[in-house]
C-alpha cells in the first residue's frame, strides 16, 4: 500500500522544462548571493564602523595628547634656555615654544571631536595655561637679571675709566710710575669691587671699602679732578651698589620659582599621560579589537556564502548542462578570441534568456577590457612624461651645483669648449676667472656650516649680478667660484672686469640680519694668450689665483709664464717634503738659551732641518711655508712635538733633570679643534710635565680669531709657557702683549742686531725690555752674535739670550755638552766685560728691574 501511494506522489509531481529549471537554479543562486550580501554587508558595516571610530576620533585625541606632550617638554627645555641666558633670541624661541604649547592645549580640549571632559581634566588645562604662564615669567626674570648685570658692570666701568682718565693709573716717567694717593687708591676699591664674585659676599664690603676711601679723599677730589667728577663717580657707584642688590633679591625669588617649575613640569607630564594620553590609548585598543572581530567575521561569511555559491551553481550547471551546451561553445569561442588579442571579438546573442543575458555580460566585459587598456595606454603615456620631467631634472642636477643652482664643473667644461671654439672663429679672446673666498674656513667653523650655505648663496647672487653681459659664473666647490667671460678684445677690458668684481665682493654682505665684511681673491688667464685649449685655461687661472692669495689677498692677479714656473718649482718642493717626511729625513737641532742672571740653560729651542739627499742641511724658512700651504705642517708639528718630547725625556732620564725645550707653533695649527689635547696627549705619551714645554708663536696668531686666545689659555692654565716669537718687527706688537697669554717674549734679531752700534735700537730694546719686565714677562734676545750686544743686554736687566756667540744649533745628542759650554762662554765673556758706564749710549742707564 504505501508502494502504490509513492507511485502516485511520482506521477503527480510536475516535470519542469529547461526555462524554469534555469529559473529556479538561478533563483537558488540570488538568494544564496542576497543572504551572503546581507551578512557581509552586516559585518563589514560593522568593521567600518569600528575603523571610523578609531581614525575619527580615538585616533586624533591620541595624536594631540602626545602633541601636548611634546610641546611641554620642549616649552621646558626653552625655558630653560632662556634662563641660562639672556639675549633675545631664545626670549623668541621661548615666546614660539609657550604659543606652541598653548595652541595644542587649546586644540585638544576644543577641536573635533571633543574629548569627555572631567573635573580632573577640566583642572589639568587650568594647570597648563599656568605652567605656562609661570615659565614666561621665570623667563622674563632671567632676562632682567641679565639686563641689570649688564648695566651694573657697566655703571663699574664707567666708574673705572674715570678714576682711569684722571690719573688713576699713574703716568710713567722715566721708567718710574707716578700717580696721586687717593686716585689709585680709588684706582684700586673699584678694580676690587668689579672682580670681586658676589657669590661670596665679598662685594658688599668692597662697596662699602669704595666708598670710605671717596669719602676720604672727598675733600681733595673735590678740588681736582672737580665737584661735578666726584659728583658722576659716586652716582654711577651707587647706581651699580643698588643694582647688586635688586639682583640678589631676584636670584633668590627665582630659585624657589625654578624649582617649583620642574616639580610642576613632572606632574604634569605625569596628568597628562593618565588622564589625556592613557584614555586615548585604551579606545584605540577597544575599536582596533572591535575592528579586527568584524573582519574576522566578515570574511567568514564571505567564505561561506561563496561555498554556498558554488554547490548552487553546480547542480545548475548539471541540471542546464544539456540545454544550452551549444550557446556556451559559441560563447567559449569568443572568450578564447578575446584572450587571443582581438579586442573586437562579441558573444552572438541568442538561445535561453539566461545564456543571452550571459553573452550581454561578456560584451560588457570586452567592452570594459577594452576601456580599461585605452586608460592603460593613458597612464602609460602619462608616465613616460613623467620619466621624462625626471630625467630633465636629473640632467639639471648632473650640470648644476645644489646649493647654489649655478652651473657645475661638468657644465663649465662644456660651455668653456663651445666659448673657446666661438673665440677662434670670430678671432676675440675669452677669459677665465677663478674666484676664491678669503678666510671662508674661519667663517665656517666659527659660524657653523648652514650659515656658511646662506654665505655661499649670497656670494653666488652677488656673482651673478655683477658678471655683466656674455659671461657665465659656475661653482666649482667649497668656497670657489670660476667667471667665463666671452667676446673680449683687450687686457685692460679682463683686469677692469677682475678689479670690479674684487671690489663687489669687498661690499658688506647682510645674512640673517648679520652684515659681514667678506673678500675675495681673483686669479684671471686669457685664450688664447695664456692657453689654447681648456684644461691649459684653468690650470693658468688656477695659478694666478694663487698669486693672488700670495700677495695678501683681497685682489686680482693676472696670469704670467713665470708664475707656472714657480708653481711647479713649489709643487716639486712640495712633493720632496712629503717624501722626505716618509723617508725620515727631518731631523731636529737644538740651541740653547741662557739667563744672564745666574749663567744657566733656561730651554733650548728645537729646530727642524732637512737633511737633502746631497748631504746638504735645509733650515725651515726654505720649506715651512710650502708645508702652510700644503697641509703638511699639521704632521710636520705633530712630528716635531712627539720627536722633541721624547728627546727631552731620554735628557732627563739621563740626569738633565730640568731640561726644557721650546718648539715653534704655526697659526694654522689653531684651526684643530683638538691642538690642546694633542699637547697634553704628546707630554703624557713622554711622561713630562707641561713645565718642561714651551710653545712659541708669532704675533700673526691674533689673526686666527677667539678660539686661538681660548686654546692658548687652556694651554697656559695646565703648566705649558708660551712665548711670543719674533717680538718687534710686527704690525701689533703691544697689542699682541695685551691679548696674548704669554709668559716670555723674544726680542727679533733685526731688533737686537744694532744696539751696540745705533743709539735709537738701543733705546728701543731697553724700553721694550723695560715694558715687558713691567707686565711681569720674561725676555729673550735672539740673534747675539757679538760680545758688545751681550754686554748691553747684561745691563738691560733679568734677560736670556740665544745665539751664535754662545751656542750654535747641534743635534740632540750634543745638546748636553753644548748647553754646559754655552754657560761656560756666557760667563767668561761677562767677566771680560768692562764695568758698567753712567750713561750708556748717551742717555742714562735704567735701574734693572
Amino acid at each position: 500500500m504505501r508502494e502504490t501511494e509513492h507511485i502516485d506522489r511520482r506521477r503527480l509531481r510536475p516535470r519542469f522544462g529547461i526555462g524554469t529549471r534555469l529559473t529556479l537554479g538561478l533563483a537558488a543562486v540570488a538568494a544564496v548571493v542576497v543572504v551572503a550580501h546581507v551578512l557581509a554587508t552586516r559585518t563589514t558595516h560593522a568593521a567600518v564602523e569600528a575603523v571610523r571610530s578609531m581614525r575619527t576620533r580615538h585616533e586624533p585625541l591620541a595624536y594631540r595628547a602626545s602633541v601636548i606632550l611634546e610641546q611641554l617638554s620642549a616649552y621646558d627645555r626653552a625655558v630653560g634656555g632662556e634662563v641660562e641666558s639672556d639675549s633675545s633670541g631664545n626670549l623668541r624661541t621661548l615666546s614660539a615654544a609657550g604659543n606652541a604649547l598653548q595652541g595644542a592645549v587649546e586644540l585638544y580640549f576644543d577641536g573635533t571631536p571633543r574629548p569627555e571632559l572631567t573635573p580632573a581634566t577640566r583642572a589639568l588645562r587650568e594647570q597648563l595655561l599656568a605652567h605656562i604662564q609661570d615659565g614666561r615669567q621665570l623667563a622674563l626674570d632671567s632676562a632682567q637679571e641679565g639686563q641689570w648685570r649688564e648695566q651694573r658692570w657697566q655703571a663699574l666701568d664707567r666708574v673705572h675709566q674715570l678714576v682711569a682718565t684722571a690719573g688713576g693709573t699713574g703716568l710713567t716717567i722715566h721708567g718710574q710710575v707716578i700717580a696721586r694717593p687717593s686716585l689709585s687708591a680709588l684706582a684700586t676699591a673699584i678694580d676690587a669691587v668689579r672682580y670681586s664674585d658676589d657669590s661670596s659676599g665679598a662685594t658688599a664690603a668692597r662697596e662699602r671699602a669704595f666708598e670710605a676711601v671717596l669719602h676720604a679723599h672727598a675733600a681733595e677730589l673735590s678740588r681736582s679732578p672737580g665737584q661735578v667728577w666726584v659728583g658722576v663717580v659716586q652716582s654711577d657707584f651707587e647706581r651699580a651698589a643698588r643694582l647688586r642688590r635688586d639682583l640678589r633679591r631676584l636670584d633668590a625669588r627665582d630659585l624657589a620659582a625654578r624649582s617649583a617649575l620642574l616639580q610642576q613640569s613632572g606632574v604634569l607630564t605625569k596628568e597628562v599621560q593618565s588622564e589625556l594620553q592613557a584614555p586615548s590609548r585604551q579606545g584605540l585598543l577597544e575599536a582596533a579589537r572591535h575592528a579586527a572581530i568584524s573582519a574576522e567575521a566578515a570574511e567568514q561569511t564571505v567564505t561561506a556564502s561563496g561555498l554556498a555559491v558554488l554547490v548552487v551553481m553546480a547542480i545548475v550547471s548539471v541540471l542546464l548542462i544539456a540545454s544550452i551546451s551549444l550557446p556556451v561553445r559559441r560563447l567559449t569561442a569568443a572568450t578564447r578570441l578575446l584572450a587571443g588579442g582581438d579586442r573586437n571579438v562579441r558573444a552572438p546573442r541568442g538561445g535561453s534568456a539566461e545564456i543571452d543575458e550571459l553573452a550581454a555580460s561578456f560584451n560588457t566585459m570586452a567592452d570594459r577590457i577594452s576601456e580599461a587598456e585605452a586608460e592603460l595606454r593613458a597612464q602609460q603615456a602619462e608616465l613616460e612624461r613623467h620619466v621624462a620631467e625626471r630625467t630633465q631634472q636629473l640632467h639639471h642636477l648632473a650640470h648644476h651645483d645644489p646649493l647654489t643652482q649655478l652651473p657645475n664643473r661638468r657644465q663649465l667644461a662644456g660651455r668653456l669648449a663651445g666659448a673657446l671654439a666661438r673665440a677662434r672663429q670670430t678671432g676675440r679672446r675669452a677669459a677665465l676667472l677663478f674666484v676664491d673666498m678669503d678666510n671662508f674656513k674661519s667663517l665656517n667653523d666659527t659660524l657653523g656650516h648652514n650659515y656658511g650655505d646662506k654665505v655661499l648663496q649670497g656670494i653666488a647672487q652677488r656673482l651673478q649680478a655683477a658678471a655683466g653681459p656674455n659671461s657665465l659664473v659656475a661653482r666649482l666647490g667649497g668656497d670657489e667660484f670660476t667667471l667665463l667671460i666671452e667676446e673680449l678684445r683687450t687686457v685692460d677690458e679682463v683686469e677692469r672686469r677682475a678689479a670690479a668684481l674684487v671690489a663687489t665682493l669687498q661690499q658688506p654682505l647682510t645674512i640673517e640680519g648679520r652684515a659681514l665684511a667678506t673678500t675675495a681673491s681673483v686669479g684671471a688667464s686669457l685664450f688664447p694668450d695664456h692657453a689654447d685649449d681648456p684644461e691649459g685655461l684653468l690650470r693658468a687661472a688656477d695659478v694666478a689665483l694663487f698669486r693672488a692669495k700670495e700677495l695678501g689677498r683681497n685682489r686680482y692677479a693676472l696670469y704670467r709664464p713665470a708664475l707656472y714656473d714657480a708653481a711647479a718649482q713649489r709643487f716639486r718642493l712640495e712633493q720632496a717634503l712629503r717624501q722626505a717626511v716618509e723617508a725620515g729625513e727631518l731631523l731636529l737641532m737644538f740651541q740653547p738659551e741662557v739667563a744672564l742672571g745666574g749663567c744657566e740653560v733656561t730651554a733650548l729651542e728645537a729646530l727642524l732641518r732637512w737633511r737633502k739627499p746631497d748631504g746638504r742641511i735645509a733650515t725651515a724658512t726654505e720649506f715651512i711655508h710650502i708645508a702652510e700651504k700644503s697641509g703638511l705642517i699639521h704632521e710636520l708639528t705633530g712630528w716635531v712635538l712627539r720627536s722633541a718630547t721624547a728627546t727631552v725625556a731620554g735628557w732627563r732620564a739621563a740626569g738633565w733633570s730640568d731640561a726644557r725645550v721650546a718648539i715653534n707653533v704655526s697659526p694654522p695649527q689653531f684651526f684643530e679643534s683638538d691642538f690642546v689635547s694633542h699637547i697634553a696627549a704628546a707630554l703624557e705619551s713622554a711622561g713630562l710635565p707641561a713645565s718642561a714645554l714651551e710653545l712659541e708663536l708669532t704675533e700673526t696668531v691674533l689673526q686666527t680669531g677667539s678660539a686661538t686666545i681660548d686654546a692658548l689659555r687652556r694651554l697656559r692654565e695646565s703648566g705649558v709657557s708660551i712665548a711670543l716669537d719674533d717680538f718687534g718687527i710686527g704690525y701689533s706688537s703691544l697689542t699682541s702683549l695685551e691679548q696674548l697669554p704669554i709668559n716670555r717674549v723674544k726680542l727679533d734679531r733685526m731688533l737686537v742686531e744694532g744696539i751696540d752700534s745705533n743709539p735709537r735700537s738701543a733705546a728701543i730694546v731697553r724700553s721694550i725690555v723695560t715694558l715687558c719686565h713691567g707686565l711681569g714677562l720674561q725676555v729673550v734676545a735672539e740673534g747675539v752674535e757679538r760680545p758688545t750686544q751681550l754686554e748691553f743686554l747684561a745691563h738691560c736687566g733679568p734677560i736670556a739670550v740665544q745665539g751664535f756667540l754662545l751656542a750654535k744649533p747641534v743635534e740632540a745628542a750634543a745638546a748636553a755638552a753644548e748647553a754646559k759650554s754655552a754657560t761656560a762662554r756666557a760667563r767668561a765673556l761677562l767677566a771680560a766685560a768692562p764695568a758698567p758706564p753712567l750713561t750708556l749710549v748717551g742717555r742714562k742707564r735704567p735701574q734693572p728691574i
